[in-house]
Parts: structure tokens; sequence; C-alpha cells
């Protein structure tokens, strides 16, 4: 389990990334029941066997709690890529997408695996919104294999949208000058 930009506390990483929180989330959310966010950090927390004083650290940055902070940003990714719904604000249940996934057993869900799902690559390449109409739309590696047979790994998509991302950026700041 990767824990790097872990929030330190008593000597060691306490408070793991959120992508790390993911694939623990989404096994919670399996039993396919409504959870509130409190809910859901509750039952993450009981099943990762978090210490209190882990639960109580605080991002370095400010007075927030960092587990619930990541735990936010793990439910929204997972929300994102719809493999979570919300029928009702803070209220999440598992999607049949996510329930998919489950089924698969992945070993880990952070945000390369989830950039085979379109809904959240329309969330993670456009933070501003600034840029989205420069980037051009792209199929999925399954439609990709299915309609010309091209099967491409999906942290191979990723950086080739990052660069022309970057590349229309560069240009978009050119014809502004």
């Amino acid at each position: 389990m990767n824990i790097s930009n872990g929030v330190q506390g008593a000597g060691k990483f306490d408070v793991p990334q959120f992508q790390t929180l993911m694939l623990p989330l989404l096994k919670v959310m399996g039993g396919g029941h409504e959870m509130s966010t409190i809910q859901m950090r509750d039952a993450v927390a009981s099943n990762l066997f978090m210490t209190a004083e882990a639960l109580n650290l605080h991002l370095p940055t400010g007075t927030q709690n960092a587990f619930h902070n990541r735990m936010g940003w793990a439910i929204t990714f997972l929300y994102k890529a719809c493999l979570l719904k919300r029928p009702r604000r803070e209220i999440y249940i598992i999607s049949e997408i996510g329930k998919q996934v489950l089924l698969e057993h992945p070993v880990e869900i952070d945000a390369e695996f989830l950039r085979s799902y379109d809904n959240f690559n329309k969330f993670h390449d456009s933070p501003s919104g600034e840029y989205e109409s420069l980037v051009p739309a792209y199929n999925t590696n399954k439609q990709l294999n299915k309609e010309y047979k091209i099967n491409i790994n999906p942290s191979k998509i990723h950086h080739l949208r990052v660069k022309i991302t970057k590349q229309n950026a560069q240009v978009y700041y050119l014809n502004l000058i």
C-alpha cells in the first residue's frame, strides 16, 4: 500500500494519501447500502485500523483534519469516475460500475486507474474549464480496441493527454500574445 505524501505522526506516516484510500473506500461501499460521508470515513478508518492519534492529525497548511481531507478527495474521485452515486447530498451508494470494478479484484485504485472512465477525465482534465474546448475528445481504450483493434496501456494514454493538454495550453497562450 502506497502511503507516500501521508501526514506524519509519532515518527511514521499515519494518514495515507487519498489515492491509497480509494480501494478500501470502494470495498466499504461494496455492501450496496447508502452511507453518509461520516459513516464512510468511520468504516474506512476501522478497516484500516487507524489510531485515534492518526485520526486527529491536521494538515500542515491549516486546521483541517488530514483524514477527513483525504477521504473527501477519495470520495470525489470515485464519484467523478461514476464508481459511486450520490442520491442525496452527503449520501453515497456504490454504482453498477463500482460493483463491476470490485468483481475484477483490483490491487489498487488510483487516478491513473480512474483514467479509463470518461467522466473522470472530464473532471480531471479541466480544472478551470479554461482549456476544455482545446482538448480533443478521446475514445476509451475499450472503444479503440473494439473499433480499431488497438490496445493502449492506460498509463500511456494519461501521459499523452497531459502532454497534449500542456501543448494546447502553450498554443492558446501564444495566440493570446
